[in-house]
């Protein structure tokens, strides 16, 4: 039977068991039990399942439960008070003709402003796996209204799309995790359904510290709401364990962000602090000469990824060199700027980062911990034992690295290896580099890690104690990415360097030890959408290219990165496949660089409702950074002003100055307040305006 044909069979099962699940919980005359938190109320069937919600003063009628795909109950849930005043119910499934068996304990619990919902699975017997899910059928009518963490509120690759909007539940699949092709995605686990007539909304909130291999979100017009995790491994008497919350705010799509951040900051906040300072126009140039910092900076510029082409070869970024000084050959696979060697060595490549330092600006070196090597095919050249062994990927890689090389690896960019940053030998040789980066590479701010997109896969030769593959034991790529930054990431942070990604498999839980997004498929607005919201206190940069600024044009261009407070790739000397310089393209980067320069340090405010367009006639956000606050407004159209609504928010009765696209010097503005709410009357430029005001 193919996995396709299992996939649709136990769907199906699924289905069937969930429908009669439906029926048991409706049959109920009434709850049985109930928890209560902060502004919240949870009330529970006899069998476990939540049965209805308080949120304030509305009620809503709705069922929640957790199911296995395939299994069906064996008996009764064994309820038992908890200390806290929740409640927890116990009960046993057994799948199909497996005749396995798993206990499921749900545990309902008050916390501050939420109730928490603990799963945990117990199963004896051979190690097996099924699909465990969370649903919820809420009663969704014309009214009601749906957010998530998207990539695109519509599921649709083309274009860009606000994804800062409250949507009607629609009948949809979205992975959990972005990926580069587009597809519907959300990147932060939460689900919020809005009831705007009652400014009520509920938010369930699925915890970034659970171990998350595959999963998925599927949701219908009708109100089915299913969040599903698959290949745990369940059985050998071993414990598996998730956790969510239920928390009540506004009908906004700003509550369950709020929650959620407040909750896990380690995984919004930067590591680093000083991460902030670096915000800015991004490059990916290999170029080491000098430029004109003064305009540069006028452009908003900040940073420059230097291009992976000063190693000798993929995941060789920094040798087992010497000292500062010796030289090692570049891989010379990319266009180089005329006059630069064919050699370089750490002194070269941090004096370049000093120039850029003193200049203004940072520099972060190219390093990739999926990839191995370069033009991999063929026998090894050289012997174990040879001194110089490491100049020799394949003898390297196959000797000193054996258990990292994934079976079936696919030939990557460089005909480079794909292998696993898991291993423990691969994880000693990173941090190696690491280290060698932090004593011969001082001046440079830190590194980025490309191609992140390869996690999603296995290695089907290790075993993480929680994966479960196709019948085997194998080890999940982002296990392994989290097992390497919790040892990478406190050694960079201590020493002042910072970690930014091109999140090409774009997840929260995957972010803990990284400072900053730098996104590779920037261009595209899902890829733009899904860094942003991932970025919400951290630097979020973005790919572009000469042509996207006339997607649709630069107007529209550069305000999407501003509501969402992302930086563009700026038409910096020898970019490699991104904008280059072009005397049009400049002038668009210096009318709109006054307008980006004032979002650098942001962190997004997420109060209810604390700020609105009139009307809907323009798209307006709010920032916090340094000293005070910053507020776009955009796509305005060509409308002279836009009305603008500030609620809970100090320091307006000061005034506030507004910067517009192609004029440098700001312009004083000053509001009233109305029914305890600050409106401005925001004159617009090209549809747009930036108002800024101090703390």
């Amino acid at each position: 039977m193919s996995r396709t044909t299992r996939r649709i069979l136990a769907a199906l099962i699924a289905s069937v068991v969930s429908a009669s699940l439906a029926v048991a919980a409706a049959d109920e005359a009434s709850p049985k039990y109930e928890v209560r938190a902060q502004g919240i109320a949870v009330r529970l069937s006899g069998d476990g399942a939540i049965a209805s919600v308080r949120l304030g003063g509305l009620e809503k009628t709705l069922l929640a439960r957790t199911t296995l795909a395939g299994c069906v109950p064996v008996d009764s849930a064994k309820p038992a008070r908890l200390a806290s005043g929740g409640w927890e119910f116990t009960r046993m499934l057994r799948q199909g003709t497996a005749r396995r068996t798993v206990t499921v304990t749900d545990r309902f619990e008050p916390a501050v402003d939420s109730v928490r919902w603990e799963i945990t699975l117990h199963s004896p017997g051979e190690p097996w796996t099924a699909e465990i899910a969370t649903e919820l059928d809420y009663p969704a009518t014309a009214a009601t209204r749906f957010w998530t963490a998207w990539s695109d509120p519509e599921g649709r690759r083309d274009g860009w799309r606000d994804p800062l909007v409250l949507r009607p539940l629609v009948n949809a699949a979205w992975a959990v995790g972005g990926r580069m092709d587009g597809g519907p995605a959300t990147v932060i686990p939460l689900v919020t359904i809005a009831e705007p007539a009652a400014d009520a909304g509920l938010s369930v909130v699925f915890s970034p510290e659970d171990t998350i291999l595959a999963a998925g979100l599927t949701t219908s017009e009708s109100g089915r709401v299913r969040y599903w995790r698959a290949n745990r491994r369940l059985g050998g008497g071993r414990a598996v364990r998730f956790a969510l919350d239920l928390t009540a705010h506004e009908a906004d799509w700003r509550g369950g962000l709020r929650w959620i951040s407040a909750r896990y900051p380690q995984c919004f906040d930067p590591p680093n602090p000083l991460t902030g300072q670096m915000a800015g126009c991004g490059a990916y140039s290999g170029d080491e000469g000098a430029v004109d910092a003064a305009k540069f900076k006028r452009m908003a510029f900040r940073v420059n990824w230097k291009l992976s082409d000063d190693f000798p070869y993929m995941g060789m970024f920094i040798p087992p060199v010497k000292d500062a000084d010796e030289k090692w050959d570049r891989s010379c696979d990319e266009a180089a700027p005329p006059g630069k060697p064919r050699w370089t060595s750490c002194r070269r490549l941090n004096d370049y980062a000093r120039y850029m330092k003193r200049s203004g600006f940072y520099v972060l070196n190219y390093f990739n911990v999926t990839e191995f090597g370069k033009n991999m095919g063929g026998p090894p050249a050289r012997k174990p034992g040879d001194p110089e062994l490491w100049k020799d990927p394949r003898a390297f890689l196959t000797t000193q690295l054996p258990g990292a090389i994934l079976s079936g690896g696919s030939a990557t960019c460089y005909g480079a290896s794909v292998v696993d940053p898991g291993d423990p030998a691969f994880q000693e040789f990173i941090l190696q580099q690491a280290q060698r980066h932090i004593r011969l590479l001082p001046d440079t701010s830190g590194i980025c890690i490309d191609r992140l997109d390869w996690l999603e896969r296995y290695n089907n030769k290790a075993d993480d104690g929680a994966s479960w593959v196709e019948g085997k034991p194998a080890r999940s790529l982002c296990v392994s990415w989290n097992a390497l930054l919790a040892r990478l990431g406190p050694e960079m942070h201590a020493a002042g360097k910072v970690i930014f990604v091109n999140p090409l498999y774009s997840r929260l839980d995957l972010l803990r030890q990284v400072d900053g997004i730098y996104t590779e498929y920037g261009q595209l607005g899902t890829s733009l959408n899904t860094s942003a919201l991932l970025g919400l206190r951290k630097p979020v940069l973005a790919w572009s290219y000469n042509e996207t600024l006339r997607q649709p044009d630069p107007d529209s261009f550069f305000q999407r990165h501003l509501l969402l407070g992302a930086y563009p790739t700026a038409p910096y000397p020898w970019n490699n496949h991104c904008i280059g310089p072009e005397a049009w393209a400049e002038k668009q980067f210096l009318d709109y660089g006054p307008l980006l320069d004032a979002i650098r340090g942001k962190k997004w405010v997420l109060a209810p409702h604390c700020v609105e367009a009139a009307g809907g006639r323009a798209k307006v956000n709010l920032f916090d950074v340094p000293g005070g606050y910053a507020l776009p407004v955009a796509f305005g159209g060509k409308a002279a002003s836009a009305t603008v609504r500030i609620r809970g928010i100090a320091g307006l009765d000061a005034g506030c100055t507004v910067i517009h696209p192609g004029m440098d010097t700001p312009a004083r503005l000053t509001g009233k307040l109305n029914d305890g709410r600050w409106e401005l009357t925001v004159p617009l430029v090209r549809g747009c305006a930036m108002v800024t005001w101090k703390k």
